[in-house]
């Protein structure tokens, strides 16, 4: 029936989509489609044949069949003369292109990516208005025939063939190809004639595994992009012959080439430079220094940086990472336009030559992980262009004390440097420096007092260091939003001018297992946020800790010697997480005499807590109680009902915990309570007021012997956990 209601208005037919057609498995009969302009016959899974008549279309502008996977049967011949753009992407069982028995010069775009075809007809030819020719990823492809360049041409995209091993002699000029694709496939070498490509602009070759060599001179005057990213067997680079002015991209990475021709230098518009990777990479030639961008990453070959035997401004960022160099030349003062140096993982690296000073544009310097560098030479001059510097894990005992000439610097980073032992007290005079990291510096036993004020430092990484106190000039870091000394052995004390830090919005000391007092705060802090006090000596918290108006984090997880908690922490108003996890030594919590409603999270588990305030019920905000593992527990206030935005309430492990207290007031909130391993003997029977309650696990409750009949009433209660309950009655079980 549809068939023939198609064919009946065939005639006035301009434009048909049958797209997804899951059925179709044939087209029909098409020769009374005269007008028909465009047709879509995508994703039909089905599809394996079209019918011979669609060649007579003679009005066809536009035929795409992608994705049509089943797709076996095609014309053996085509002629449609108006033709522009054909699509068989993604036909995987599409093996044999038809021959083109006339010439089709509207043809623009033909797309056969994806398909299983092994060549292409020599009438292709034919095509003589083809623009774009796509056969990415035709991974039956062996060959091209010779005739495959017409003169329009501009795009042939050969990715991913890979069979594909002779790239045809180019026997004329073709100035409109701008873009030729050959990576990933299986090509050795390039014929000579490809300088007949006059016009192209982007040859990409990367991945090409087989690829031993590039022709002798690969003059290409308007090429701006070479990519032999990963051609491990490509061992040479051609001289360069005549200047190339438009290259601005070349891509080795991963090559076998052991040198650059001295003739590179003719490249003259080249801005990239990618040699990462490049094992067997022995030198540079000096005219490398020409260049705007050169990555050298992994050249585990590469000794020697080359003398800059000219003044360079062209150079802006140099890459060296993971080479094998042990020192710069004295001569890269002559790079005056160099703006990033990065040297990292340079493992053989000694020294620095004196007059690094003398690069007055650089911005970025990084030595992270050059573990044989022991001095930074001295800064005899101004470089107030330098905003970064990465020292990490170098083998440097201390900075030179004309580090105050780097005036606009802006980040320090000596993370993990096991032997620095001392900072210059001209660290202070760093007046643009925002982040200095510290971290893992186990040696440093003393941080400088900061003589003058650094108001734009904003964080300070201490952890791990060897200090034991900290400058009563801390105070002078008056921008100071994150300070961090998480596990700092030694630490002992903190100056009590720390409350001066107006601008600390988090302070870490966890780990600080000496530290035994945190001083008192006797002004008001209220940008500080975060206060992480884990695993320290500390005993009791000052009665000020009140003064820290804006406080949303504390934790003082792990703090054995924690014995009380001062009345004033309830007036912590802004407090949102409160951990106390672990404190094996707190035995009470205090009342909290004020409403605080904006703490949502109190984690007492593991103390030595008996009982918990009737005051309870003031954290009106409180989402989250846990009380897991506290032996000593023996009863919860009746007042607990009144936390009526609780939502999860653990006491597992609270094997002292003899009872439930009655639920004397609907709490809608609460979905997890979990109740294992107490000493629990039965539920209240106002269980029932617990009505949004989703899981309640009673594991292990040995004690357990029956649940009230109101337990059925838990509307909401899906699941419900009695494993290890010896002695429960079953009788009232809920369904």
């Amino acid at each position: 029936m549809f068939s023939w209601i198609f064919e009946q208005h065939l005639k006035r037919l301009k434009f048909v989509n049958l797209n997804h057609s899951q059925y179709l498995e044939r087209t029909p009969n098409l020769t009374e489609a005269k007008n028909l302009e465009e047709l879509f016959l995508e994703d039909c899974n089905s599809l394996f044949e079209v019918h011979p008549s669609i060649s007579s279309l003679q009005n066809l502008l536009v035929l795409s069949l992608r994705g049509c996977k089943e797709l076996r049967k095609f014309p053996s011949n085509i002629r449609m003369k108006s033709l522009k753009s054909l699509i068989l992407s993604g036909c995987s069982s599409f093996e044999k292109f038809p021959e083109i028995s006339d010439v089709m010069k509207e043809l623009s775009e033909l797309h056969l990516d994806g398909t299983a075809i092994k060549k292409l007809p020599s009438s292709i030819k034919n095509l003589t208005g083809l623009v774009t020719l796509n056969l990415k990823g035709c991974i039956e492809l062996q060959s091209l025939p010779s005739s495959i360049y017409m003169r329009s041409l501009e795009s042939l995209n050969l990715s991913g063939c890979s069979k594909f091993e002779k790239f045809p002699e180019i026997s004329d000029v073709m100035k409109e190809l701008s873009e030729l694709h050959l990576d990933g496939t299986a090509i050795k070498k390039l014929p000579s004639s490809i300088k007949n490509l006059t016009g192209l602009v982007t040859l990409n070759l990367k991945g090409c595994i087989e690829l031993q060599s590039l022709p002798s001179s690969i003059y290409m005057r308007s090429l701006k992009s070479l990519n032999l990213s990963g051609c491990s067997k490509c061992e040479k680079f051609p001289e360069i012959s005549d200047v190339m002015k438009e290259l601005s991209e070349l891509h080795l990475d991963g090559t076998a080439i052991k040198e650059l021709p001295s003739s590179i230098k003719n490249l003259t518009g080249l801005v990239t430079v990618k040699l990462k990777d490049c094992i067997e990479l022995q030198s540079l030639p000096s005219s490398i220094c020409q260049m705007k961008d050169v990555t050298v990453y992994g050249c585990k070959s590469l000794k020697m940086f080359p003398e800059i035997l000219e003044v360079s401004k062209n150079l802006s960022k140099l890459t060296l990472d993971d080479t094998a160099i042990e020192e710069l030349p004295s001569s890269i003062n002559n790079l005056m336009g160099l703006r990033s140096l990065s040297l990292k993982g340079c493992l053989k690296l000694k020294s620095l030559p004196c007059n690094i000073y003398q690069l007055k544009t650089l911005e970025d310097f990084t030595l992270s992980g050059c573990s044989n560098l022991e001095k930074f030479p001295e800064i005899l001059e101004v470089m107030e262009k330098l905003q970064l510097l990465w020292l990490d894990e170098t083998a440097i005992e201390e900075l030179p004390s004309s580090i105050n000439n780097l005036t606009g610097l802006r980040a320090l980073s000596l993370e993990s440097c096991l032997k620095l032992k001392s900072l210059p007290c001209s660290i202070c005079q760093l007046k643009s420096l925002e982040y200095f990291i510290l971290a893992g510096c186990s040696n440093l036993e003393k941080f400088p007092e900061i003589l003058e004020i650094m108001e734009k430092l904003q964080s300070l990484w201490l952890d791990k260091t060897a200090i034991e106190e900290l400058p009563s000039s801390i105070y002078n870091l008056t921008g100071l939003h994150s300070l961090t000394l998480k596990g700092c052995l030694k630490f002992k004390s903190l100056p009590c001018s720390i409350y001066q830090l107006k601008s600390l919005k988090d302070f870490t000391l966890s780990g600080c297992s000496n530290l035994e007092k945190f001083p008192e705060i006797l002004e008001v802090m209220e940008e500080l946020k975060s206060l992480r006090l884990d695993e320290t000596a500390i005993e009791e918290l000052p009665s000020s800790i009140n003064n820290l108006t804006g406080l949303r984090y504390l934790s003082l997880e792990g703090c054995l010697k924690l014995k009380s908690l001062p009345c004033s922490i309830c007036q912590l108003k802004s407090l949102k997480d409160f951990t106390l996890y672990g404190c094996s030594n707190l035995e009470k919590f205090p009342e909290i005499l004020e409403i605080m409603e904006e703490l949502k999270s109190l984690r007492l588990d593991e103390t030595a807590i008996e009982e918990l305030p009737s005051s309870i019920n003031n954290l009106t905000g409180l989402r989250d109680l846990s009380l897991e593992g506290c032996l000593k527990l023996k009863s919860l206030p009746c007042s607990i009902c009144q936390l009526k935005s609780l939502k999860d309430f653990t006491l597992a492990g609270c094997s002292n915990l003899e009872k439930f207290p009655e639920i004397l007031e609907v709490m809608e909130e609460l979905k997890s309570l979990y109740l294992d391993e107490t000493a629990i003997e039965e539920l209240p029977s106002s269980i029932n007021n617990l009505t949004g309650l989703w899981s309640l696990s009673l594991e292990g409750c040995l004690k357990l012997k029956s649940l009230p009949c109101s337990i059925n009433q838990l509307k909401s209660l899906k699941l419900i956990f009695l494993d290890d309950c010896p002695n429960l009655e079953t009788q009232n079980l809920p369904n």
